[in-house]
């Protein structure tokens, strides 16, 4: 591992990390990563992250979106993130995440809970949760086991709600003269996320016109119809298995007309080399449902040629949501009716604010998560006249404001 991917705290900030903590296994050769990034507003919330390439810069960006996901979403947890690394079908994953449980046993549930990511699932949860021998130490669980799981959609639907509703406003804004009924959209990945948004803005009437996984891309002018093959993948698992469509290279999905763009993989895929093939593909809104998916030269790119970019921590937070509800013993229903509260709450204020103040989705969203961690953190120093001041200086996050913002006010 390159020294630049392990150096955490070189990145250290006024916001954190509070703690890294690197663990290796010598009987299992397991090796993973915790940062707990901030827990100003309650114990860190974030995922395990199983994959080969997954490095502990990499679990400190993804920790320090959660803190602002946690705190945008207004839900008592602070950021935190878990990596391990390996490929989960090529080890045994179940000793792995027994021994990862162990080695950050000492920190669950009161500084960290964990939950499900890429390359982890529910059943990952409930040996996590048995390991730590405590129900609280993660969420994402089985239902059996009073969970909430990820695999129902709780983040795709989030993302869906956030792309339909950012459409609405900026066509009744007269930002975009796009009527959601005509607009087409690509995903770039087609995993738990990628598939569930599909699947939740095709049921919406949006036309899905261009999807891919790691395997392959397919794309249909005409839309493509997305409950055959997610029926199809249950069985052939992969984009390129599929019978009917021909298959192109992942990467065409940059090259293929639409006007949204949901990046729904990994991190840093809109980049410099990127960002123009969207510019140049049509793209008018990009709908960020992976975390981190977009670099700053790739947020530039797109911001200087009119392209809207609804950020991670507001479009993906879903999937947090719904780990709250499940956290405080709440049902499915509850869960997806507090994503879609929270999540249009979220747009509606950031949008309106970024037009107020010709400000980016992303420097709004950031500057409200910030206030409420700062003041979090300085009620945790017993400042209570300091926060109570810095707290009123900003009307822009009073309940007042978002009470108006949710009536149409």
């Amino acid at each position: 591992m390159d020294s630049v991917d392990s150096d955490v705290w070189r990145l250290a900030d006024e916001w954190g990390p509070e703690k890294v903590v690197l663990a290796y296994d010598p009987d299992t050769g397991m090796r993973g990563v915790l940062v707990i990034d901030n827990t100003a507003m309650g114990p860190g919330k974030g995922g395990i992250r199983f994959t080969e390439t997954v490095t502990p810069v990499e679990v400190f960006r993804l920790a320090r979106t959660m803190t602002w996901k946690c705190a945008l979403a207004g839900l008592p947890f602070g950021g935190a993130k878990g990596g391990i690394i390996g490929d989960p079908s090529k080890v045994d994953s179940v000793i792995w995440m027994c021994s990862f449980a162990k080695m950050i046993k000492p920190y669950v549930p009161l500084q960290y809970i964990a939950a499900t990511d890429m390359g982890t699932t529910e059943l990952d949860m409930a040996v996590f949760a048995h390991e730590i021998g405590d129900m609280r130490a993660c969420t994402g669980k089985p239902r059996e086991l009073g969970g909430i799981p990820h695999e129902l959609g709780t983040t795709g639907y989030g993302v869906a709600v956030a792309t339909d509703l950012t459409l609405r406003i900026l066509n009744n804004t007269g930002t975009l003269n796009l009527d959601p009924k005509q607009a087409t959209v690509s995903i770039q990945g087609f995993g738990n996320v990628g598939s569930f948004t599909a699947r939740f803005l095709d049921e919406m009437g949006y036309k899905i016109v261009s999807i891919c996984d790691v395997s392959a891309c397919i794309y249909d002018p005409d839309g493509l119809d997305i409950p055959t093959i997610m029926r199809e993948l249950e069985a052939c698992v992969h984009i390129a298995n599929l019978k009917k469509y021909v298959k192109e290279p992942k990467e065409n999905i940059f090259h293929h007309p639409a006007d949204i763009f949901i990046p729904a993989a990994t991190f840093d895929v809109i980049n410099s080399e990127t960002a123009p093939l969207l510019v140049k593909s049509g793209i008018k809104v990009v709908v960020e449902a992976a975390n981190i998916p977009t670099t700053k030269q790739g947020e530039e790119i797109l911001r200087e040629n009119g392209v809207w970019i609804i950020p991670d921590f507001i479009a993906n937070a879903g999937g947090v949501i719904g780990s709250y509800v499940e956290y405080k013993g709440g049902t499915e229903l509850e869960a997806f009716d507090l994503i879609k509260h929270k999540i249009t709450s979220n747009v509606k204020m950031v949008l309106s604010e970024a037009d107020g103040f010709k400000k980016t989705a992303r420097a709004v969203a950031q500057e409200v998560a910030a206030a409420r961690v700062r003041r979090a953190m300085l009620l945790r120093k017993g400042a209570i006249d300091v926060a109570r001041e810095f707290f009123a200086r900003r009307k822009l996050y009073d309940d007042s404001f978002l009470f108006q913002v949710n009536r149409g006010i």
